[in-house]
């Protein structure tokens, strides 16, 4: 009877262990599956995680060990020295949800790894319950799962991985069936920065004369997109597609399943350099979706931005459009705190733009939006009436309304890089009151990350009051702000966005706070 409550509580333990991978399972999610994701995370924490799991064994072990010499003489007792370590376990499950760490994205794919993952720690655990028959000390075996388990959950998803790609496949399959029996123009738009953007501008110019169908958020992956597809579309005259890259290869996977036949290229730049490798990289990845376009098709490229324009150079099968020296361009930008003014040019024609989004680059996304636009049929009247109308862009140069007169909350939290910061920098910089930054500074970014981030601090001295920095980045940044002549009294680090903005009560009177990149869960 004995033996039968061990393995019972050693199951127990094992189906707990597997369920404390699920911050791996959602490294992995946001890695877009991909180990070595983990891998960097791993690094660029300073492999924190995996100490924790080791801790977790330790304590585990510790305490089994002492209950078993205690009670070894008792029957029954002795065989329940595993329920430490499920209490330890447990522990460390709440903790982990408490902190975020566990709130990964339930679909289909995380609940099958994570069905994989439990049914190789049952296993494992099956092996230490028919070692406590020739010893009750082997109990404590059981508290060794935890170190396995960040490495199992890597392990099921490699086993997981043949099936998930026959499944992806097969939505794959319906949303092309699906595109050529709808026949929806195709647009679809990529680039370091600007995309999303780019694309509610491009739906909201459309809408003004067609039915257009847009992929929500950030939906800009493979699955995403095909998402969308099979799930809203419908007879809508066009379909455009947010295209995000991190790998070679990624645009090319995408164009091939939506086929667009027109295209736009926001910017290039010094984004997602840690799977790419260089400037260079990004910009042969981005321009897969110029050479997918058919030779009736149309690639714009923000002739503003002078790695995106050099592209202009190369060969394609489609025309192609540089603004800024064709036919649509911008005059008179004027940028305050009511948001963005200027003057759009197409051909001979100029129309008054006053809309409510923020930032030097809202211009240029406008000209290339309006040269698909224009392409589309849609009028510089209704190109410029779309754009006032626009909303601000979630997370993207947001002003935030805020309950006190004084303060003016600039929320440009999505992903940040060191184009976007200094335009950010230049918005406040036109602002009254005292200046202050709250940030993580840049990832991602590779071999240049941490000259990146020195440089962002001397951006931040020559417009900021207060530097506010959050994270294991903010040396670099703090660094380059003291080199520019920013007062050390101003900078102040911080463990957590929370508690930086806990601080902000400490600055009396008028006040521009920019919130200014925030982290995505596998970076730290």
């Amino acid at each position: 009877m004995e033996l039968y409550i061990a393995y019972s509580l050693i199951a127990v333990a094992a189906a707990l262990t597997g369920f404390t991978a699920l911050p791996m399972l959602k490294i992995l999610q946001l890695s877009g599956y991909k180990a070595k994701g983990v891998v960097a995370w791993w690094k660029d924490t300073s492999f924190d995680v995996l100490i924790r799991y080791a801790s977790l064994m330790l304590f585990g072990f510790i305490a089994m060990i002492i209950f078993v010499a205690c009670f070894h003489t008792f029957e029954y007792v002795r065989y329940c020295a595993v329920a430490f370590y499920i209490l330890l376990a447990v522990t460390f499950i709440v903790a982990e949800a408490k902190s975020g760490s566990n709130n990964v994205k339930f679909t289909g794919r995380i609940a099958r790894m994570l069905a994989v993952d439990c049914v190789i720690m049952l296993g494992l655990g099956a092996l230490v319950a028919w070692a406590t028959y020739f010893s009750p000390y082997c109990q404590t075996l059981a508290a060794a799962l935890a170190v396995f388990s960040p490495f199992v959950a890597i392990i099921s998803n490699y086993i997981m991985l043949p099936f998930e790609k026959l499944n992806n496949r097969k939505y794959v399959k319906r949303a092309k069936a699906k595109l050529a029996d709808k026949k929806p123009v195709v647009i679809g738009i990529t680039g370091s920065f600007g995309k999303t953007t780019a694309k509610n501008m491009l739906n909201a110019m459309l809408l003004t004369t067609h039915t257009v169908l847009a992929t929500p958020a950030s939906y800009n992956t493979p699955m995403g997109v095909c998402k969308t597809i099979n799930n809203d579309l419908g007879d809508e005259n066009y379909f455009i597609a947010e295209l995000g890259a991190r790998y070679k290869g990624d645009i090319k996977e995408l164009c091939d399943i939506v086929s667009p036949k027109y295209g736009i290229i926001t910017a290039i730049g010094d984004m997602h350099l840690q799977t790419l490798g260089s400037r260079e990289n990004v910009a042969n990845v981005k321009f897969e979706l110029g050479k997918a376009l058919p030779e009736d098709g149309l690639l714009v490229l923000n002739g503003y931005n002078n790695d995106c324009a050099v592209l202009y150079d190369r060969e394609v099968s489609c025309r192609k459009i540089k603004t800024g020296e064709s036919e649509i361009s911008f005059d008179k930008l004027v940028i305050d705190g009511n948001g963005t003014s200027f003057e759009l040019i197409i051909g001979n024609e100029r129309f008054n733009v006053n809309c409510k989004l923020l930032g030097a680059h809202i211009p240029e996304l406008v000209c290339a939006c309006a040269a698909v636009a224009v392409e589309c049929g849609v009028s510089g009247e209704n190109i410029a009436k779309a754009v006032n109308g626009m909303p601000q862009v979630k997370h993207r140069l947001e002003l935030v309304p805020s309950v006190d007169p004084a303060v003016t909350v600039i929320d440009d939290g999505y992903n940040s890089n060191p184009v976007g910061a200094r335009n950010a920098l230049n918005v406040i910089k036109r602002m009254a009151g005292n200046k202050i930054i709250i940030t993580p500074g840049f990832v991602e970014l590779g071999p240049i990350e941490k000259q990146c981030n020195t440089e962002l601090g001397a951006d931040i001295a020559g417009v900021c009051d207060y530097a506010f920095l959050v994270g294991s980045r903010s040396k670099e940044i703090k660094k380059g702000a003291l080199n520019a002549g920013m007062n050390e009294d101003n900078i102040k680090v911080f463990d957590s966005r929370d508690s930086a903005v806990a601080a902000l009560k400490d600055i009396t009177g008028e006040k521009v706070v920019l919130f200014e990149n925030d982290l995505p869960d596998n970076i730290k």
